[in-house]
């Protein structure tokens, strides 16, 4: 046999570059393997034992909270007692009779509640007459060129059904005697003055307790 004779024919080598039926199968293959750990990764979640609080510790929050709410709104109720308390002591006005046309001067005074007529008749001596405003009836005054006098009269029963205070200064005497009066006028309608500042409301009461002309 010839030399030439003994040479093998060629053979087609394949090239480096995968054909499209082995990119398909790699593909495949990691897509495979993607599905597979995310599937164990799910089941490991599943499978993990979640801690709970126990039914005791859960339902025992309630109460609780329930209780530190009522102790809130109690400490805030009595916040609000408070401030309306000293709010209803705020006075408004005050007037002495005139020394020494009065030896021993007297006092009336006029807060956001009530009237109370202070009366004395000796040193260190002092008898106070106090009106809750829903239960004076009527306020008038005389006046004269200097002085002025208040008369209040109340509905609650006593042996005295007015109190007198003379001597009073004309200017206050007039003053005190429009600021009752519209307290009375406000109350009765039931009008919202508490909200009102000193102020506000003693200018809103004078204007309610001016006399018509």
């Amino acid at each position: 046999m010839n030399d030439e004779e003994s040479i093998e024919p060629n053979v087609n080598i394949p090239s480096g570059r995968p054909s499209a039926y082995e990119l398909l199968v790699r593909q495949s293959k990691k897509l495979g393997r993607v599905a597979t750990r995310a599937i164990h990764g799910v089941q490991h979640a599943l499978s993990r034992e979640i801690p709970l609080p126990s039914a005791e510790d859960f339902i025992g929050n309630f109460p609780h909270r329930a209780q530190d709410k009522r102790k809130q709104k109690e400490l805030n109720d009595a916040e609000n007692l408070k401030k309306q308390v000293k709010k209803s002591h705020e006075i408004l006005a005050a007037a002495r009779t005139v020394w020494p046309v009065t030896l021993f001067p007297d006092s009336i005074v006029v807060d956001r509640t009530k009237v109370n007529i202070i009366k004395r008749d000796f040193f260190w001596t002092s008898n106070t007459i106090s009106f809750q405003v829903e239960d004076i009836l009527n306020v008038s005054c005389s006046i004269g060129p200097m002085f002025g006098s208040l008369t209040i009269a109340s509905r609650v029963m006593s042996t005295v059904d007015h109190f007198q205070i003379n001597y009073l200064w004309r200017n206050d005497a007039t003053f005190l005697k429009h600021l009752i009066q519209g307290h009375i006028i406000a109350k009765n309608n039931k009008l919202e003055t508490d909200k009102l500042s000193k102020k506000e409301m003693i200018d809103t009461l004078c204007e309610l307790g001016i006399d018509s002309e």
